[in-house]
């Protein structure tokens, strides 16, 4: 037969230090006990060392001390009732010697003691530091895992979306090629035939004898003039935005536009340096229509100025001349679609292709003087001093 023996040292701390209190009482007598009728010096003594390494699992902090105090007090109380004293002289030296001994060792058990307690917090606060560490790590896998689904479906969200995006715009570019097409067929096609129009009424006006009837062929004239203007502004409005805005050197432009046009007796001063700005493609249509406005409403211009002057941060071009100006009241009104003496759609058309790349027009001449138109360049839209593209 096998006997098991199950020791149960208490159910709590509390339980088990009164367990070992008591078992360190119980030596502690048996040692005096043996050390009154068996003085046999340090062999009896050295078994107090027992009771008092048993004090490491005691939760008073000063129980080293305590018991080496007892231990001393019974080691005294030994020595008195054993008579070893009057019997062996040296017995008292050596009790002192263990006594000694048994202070060092006290103050051992007690630094011992003291870095256990040291190191059990330590790794009780580690224990706990992992615990929360694995907690964290736990929690944030799982926030990792939830994010990771939710960028997939995202992705996969997106993808589709881009696959759709993109099946639309190949779609609108082809339906856009094709009405460039078209648009550029029926442009051409209604320009015969205005043109066509245009020598069948000047050739009518030559055997027009009635003065009503030649009135009514120089309208039918003006109006076919009118259509061509349209069509030459459909074909100018299309192509704005058609192609990347790039940097282009302002003075070349004017001095190109100018060339286009019969500038009859306007003197044309260009002071622009070499100013360059980042424009749409079309900004030659603009220097264009702005001389052409000053020929065509200026009356009696002789003298057409480009120039440039800093604004702050932004750059100011200005065309100005001395022409009839423009009312106050019309300043603003000049730049609407259809305003104006003839088909109103230059500086209509100067304003969208200025937009495309954020530069401002306005008028500020004064009225009776002359027209003073203001492009406004913001920062970073114009440079000095580089070559490019003109």
């Amino acid at each position: 037969m096998r006997f098991v023996i199950t020791v149960n040292l208490g159910n709590t701390d509390t339980e088990r230090e009164r367990l070992i209190q008591l078992c360190m009482l119980c030596l502690g007598v048996g040692i005096l006990t043996a050390d009154i009728f068996l003085p046999l010096g340090f062999v009896i003594w050295i078994l107090y060392l027992m009771p008092l390494l048993m004090t490491v699992w005691l939760s008073y902090r000063y129980a080293p001390f305590v018991t080496a105090w007892i231990i001393i007090f019974a080691i005294l109380t030994g020595s008195i009732f054993s008579g070893q004293v009057r019997n062996n002289p040296a017995d008292l030296p050596n009790r002192a010697i263990f006594i000694l001994m048994m202070s060092i060792v006290a103050l051992l058990v007690w630094e011992i003691r003291t870095n256990y307690g040291n190191l059990e917090t330590e790794v009780t606060e580690r224990r706990s530091a992992q615990k929360n560490l694995e907690e964290l790590t736990h929690s944030l896998e799982q926030r990792v895992v939830d994010r990771t689904g939710e960028l997939s479906r995202v992705n996969l969200a997106l993808t589709d979306d881009i696959g759709k995006r993109r099946k639309i715009e190949a779609a609108l570019a082809a339906a856009n090629q094709k009405l460039n097409l078209l648009s550029e067929i029926t442009r051409h096609d209604i320009s015969n035939r205005v043109f066509s129009l245009l020598v069948d009424l000047d050739e009518a006006k030559d055997y027009a004898d009635d003065a009503r009837l030649k009135k009514s062929l120089e309208r039918l004239e003006l109006t076919a003039l009118s259509i061509q203007d349209q069509i030459t502004f459909t074909r100018d409005y299309q192509e704005i935005g058609s192609q990347v805005p790039s940097w282009k050197q302002v003075a070349p432009l004017v001095k190109s536009a100018a060339e286009q046009l019969d500038l009859r007796d306007a003197g044309l001063d260009i002071r622009l340096g070499d100013v360059e700005v980042f424009a749409d493609a079309m900004i030659r249509k603009v220097f264009y229509n702005l001389l052409d406005n000053s020929l065509r409403h200026g009356d009696h211009v002789t003298r057409i100025l480009f120039g440039c002057q800093k604004s702050g941060p932004d750059l100011i071009i200005f065309c100005e001349d001395n022409g009839a100006g423009i009312p106050d009241a019309e300043k603003e009104s000049i730049f609407r679609k259809g305003f104006g003496r003839n088909s109103g759609l230059g500086l209509f058309l100067i304003r969208e292709i200025l937009s495309i790349t954020s530069i401002s027009i306005r008028e500020t001449g004064v009225y009776g003087n002359g027209a003073r138109f203001e492009l406004t360049v913001p920062a970073g839209q114009f440079r000095f001093g580089n070559s490019s593209e003109t």
